[in-house]
C-alpha cells in the first residue's frame, strides 16, 4: 500500500505531551544519563553540546527522545548561528517548560 508519510498527529491523547502533564506518583525510573540530563535541564535551557557533556553521550537528540517517550516533555529552539567558517545554520537548544520544572522538582 502507498501513501504519504506523515508525522503522528500532535495533542492526541497517547502522545508524550499529555502524559507528560499527567501526575509524578509512579517513579520515574531513569538511566544515570537520563537523570544528568534533566537535572541540568531543570536549571536552565541547554544546547545538544552541552548535554552530550554533562550527560556523558555523544548523542543528546536520542537521550532527549527516549525521555520524551516516556512522558518527559522537553522543548527544542531551533537557534540560528554563524560557524567560524562564515557557515549560517542554527542549532538546538533544549529545555523544559515551567509546569515540566514543576512536576520533576521533586521526583529527580
Amino acid at each position: 500500500m502507498k501513501g504519504n508519510r506523515t508525522a503522528p498527529a500532535q495533542g492526541d491523547p497517547d502522545t508524550a505531551d499529555s502524559k507528560a502533564n499527567g501526575n509524578t506518583s509512579t517513579a520515574l525510573h531513569l538511566t544515570p544519563r537520563q537523570r544528568r540530563a534533566l537535572t541540568a535541564l531543570l536549571e536552565r535551557p541547554r544546547s545538544r553540546e552541552e548535554l552530550d557533556r554533562i550527560a556523558g553521550t555523544s548523542n543528546s537528540p536520542d537521550l532527549v527522545s527516549r525521555l520524551r517517550q516516556r512522558g518527559v516533555l522537553i522543548l527544542c529552539e531551533h537557534v540560528n548561528h554563524t560557524d567560524r567558517d562564515g557557515v549560517k545554520g542554527w542549532h538546538g537548544v533544549y529545555r523544559l517548560p515551567e509546569s515540566e520544572k514543576q512536576r520533576l522538582g521533586g521526583a529527580l
